[in-house]
């Protein structure tokens, strides 16, 4: 397959490319003296806080990374920031201003020898990375610049934020939201997807319709809706695409399409005890890459369903999900988190102990049927148990990822708390991690967690859990201690050893020292930390992370 040149445009290259990124950069300058001078015109404004007054807020978030030389834990190849940068620096300031009907906010956005997007691709980059002006007038809201949006599970489209894995999906253009009465409002947009400080090419056009309704005599809320989104290639995209069809076998090759369409019918029922939240999405026929990343010709769909009994001390949920060639992005070429419209909900429970997370499966977009099951029955005001099943299969019914987990929580007093259960995994290593020939991964986990409750501010948590598993990279040990004043102070220790490894040489122990400090809205966190190489999954969606070995020190503030 022909490798994808396309890349956003380069606006530093050519006299006229550059008097393009000159002029926006004195847009982007303009409306951050505009924004600046509301805010020192009307001082007294936001002391009275009234219905004149204008108010403003805003938040700031930093990383810092410092990091050693350890070839004996670090990935290989090596990252460039552990020989070369030694250090990075990861940013974000929001400022939001508003009056009335008017609203408006910039954020800065700082990536000094960053290699958070790409680990092994040093960034420095900073400027304006979003900013927007919105304004509402009766029953219509109009909104210029980026925004974040999402029509029903975000099956169609969803853009969004996950600054842990610098997933940064807003669109810049223009959107709209119309409130037809009290049950149904219609919301639309037009514009380009966001990527660092610049847009993708292609156009990317929605609407949404969705409605609320409510009947107190059968107990019933009904919200339903329709989305539909459309995007459109631009020429040098298509050239791109059209490159790649052109050098596959004349039996597979087709003539690509500029515009591709998806659509979906949402709904969230309630009635009494029940709760059914389901969605079917569909895709037009376009260029996509199968699991070998070569282009066919195919259409998608997705076929959602969440059904949900709850009652006092007991609660169940079953969710279902079929996917089918519904890879939905900025260019057919884009790949891994690069580019994406849409979001397909995970089929798998999200785990919070570090061993039980190691092996996350991220969300098939070519295709996988995903079944999942979960129960949490509590026997006893103090106890509660939580089973979960989950099972996800590729087209062919090859397995891609099991898990059966049971989680038993008891509180004996009101100092002490414990929880523990087990869990079991089977991952296809072969095709989440793109290790040829690998075979699946076996594992089981036990695991447990203490709190004890030393008196009204101070608090011991501690955590063990051991897994055993044949493949990868053998066994391992995790435990933790964590000692909290509240709500100022927390400090912990915790060691990950692979005391299973077949290498010798390689059974290492990886290290953590960390503290937090929290003040009113202020928090400051620090320590040393050692990091095996994994997979870190936030809500389905996966990347593989190099090893890390160094300081790493966060601050975040909110106004």
């Amino acid at each position: 397959m022909k490798k994808s040149t396309f890349q956003p445009h380069d606006l530093s290259q050519g006299t006229q490319h550059q008097e393009i990124r000159l002029g926006v950069q004195a847009l982007w300058s303009s409306m951050a003296l505009v924004l600046i001078g509301l805010l020192i015109a009307t001082p007294r404004a936001w002391a009275q806080n009234g219905d004149n007054g204008g108010t403003i807020s805003g938040d700031l978030e930093l990383f810092q990374n410092v990091f050693f030389l350890d070839s004996t834990i670090l990935s290989d190849p090596i990252p460039p920031q552990y020989y070369q940068q030694l250090s990075s620096t990861d940013g974000w300031m929001n400022l939001n201003y508003r009056q009335g009907n008017l609203a408006a906010g910039i954020r800065f956005d700082l990536f000094l020898n960053s290699g958070l997007r790409n680990p092994y691709v040093v960034r420095n980059q900073q400027g304006i990375g979003f900013w927007y002006i919105s304004h509402q007038a009766q029953r219509l809201t109009l909104r210029v610049g980026n925004f974040y949006e999402q029509f029903g599970n975000g099956i169609t489209f969803r853009a969004y934020e996950g600054r842990g894995q610098n997933l940064d999906y807003a669109m810049f253009g223009l959107s709209g939201q119309f409130k037809i009465n009290d049950q149904w409002q219609i919301k639309g947009f037009t514009g380009k997807q966001k990527v660092l400080f610049d847009t993708y090419a292609p156009v990317i056009k929605g609407l949404c319709l969705q409605g609320s309704m409510k009947s107190e005599h059968l107990g019933l809320n009904y919200a339903p809706g329709v989305s539909f989104v459309n995007r459109t290639l631009d020429a040098n995209s298509m050239q791109n695409v059209v490159g790649s069809i052109e050098n596959l076998e004349p039996s597979k090759r087709f003539v690509p399409k500029y515009n591709a369409y998806v659509g979906s019918f949402f709904q969230n029922v309630q009635w009494g005890s029940w709760n059914l939240n389901t969605e079917w999405a569909f895709k037009s026929r376009e260029a996509v890459l199968d699991r070998n990343g070569v282009l066919e010709n195919s259409s998608g769909i997705v076929l959602y369903t969440d059904l949900g009994y709850s009652i006092e001390g007991f609660g169940i949920n079953i969710q279902h999900k079929h996917t089918d060639h519904f890879d939905f992005r900025v260019s057919p070429l884009e790949i891994l988190n690069e580019g994406l419209i849409n979001y397909i909900p995970p089929g798998a429970r999200m785990n919070t102990y570090r061993l039980t997370s190691r092996y996350a499966p991220a969300t098939q977009l070519v295709g996988e049927d995903a079944l999942q099951i979960e129960t949490v029955f509590s026997p006893s005001r103090n106890t509660q148990i939580q089973v979960n099943a989950s099972h996800v299969q590729g087209p062919d019914r090859e397995l891609y990822y099991q898990e059966l987990y049971a989680e038993a929580k008891h509180k004996f007093n009101k100092q002490i708390t414990i929880s523990g259960g087990l869990q079991r995994v089977i991952y296809n290593q072969q095709l989440y991690e793109f290790k040829p020939g690998a075979p699946l991964v076996k594992t089981w986990t036990p695991f447990t967690e203490l709190t004890y409750k030393i008196n009204r501010r101070e608090s011991l948590r501690v955590e063990f859990s051991q897994m055993s598993t044949d493949q990868d990279l053998g066994d391992w040990l995790w435990g933790l201690v964590e000692y909290n004043i509240a709500p100022r102070y927390s400090f912990s220790i915790m060691d990950m050893w692979n005391y299973g490894n077949k290498n010798p040489d390689k059974r290492n122990h990886y290290y953590t020292a960390f503290a937090a400090l929290n003040w009113p809205g202020l928090r400051f966190t620090g320590g040393y930390v050692r990091q095996v190489q994994g997979i870190i999954c936030t809500g389905g969606v996966c990347r593989v992370e190099p090893a890390f070995n160094g300081l790493r020190f966060s601050l975040s503030t909110n106004f």
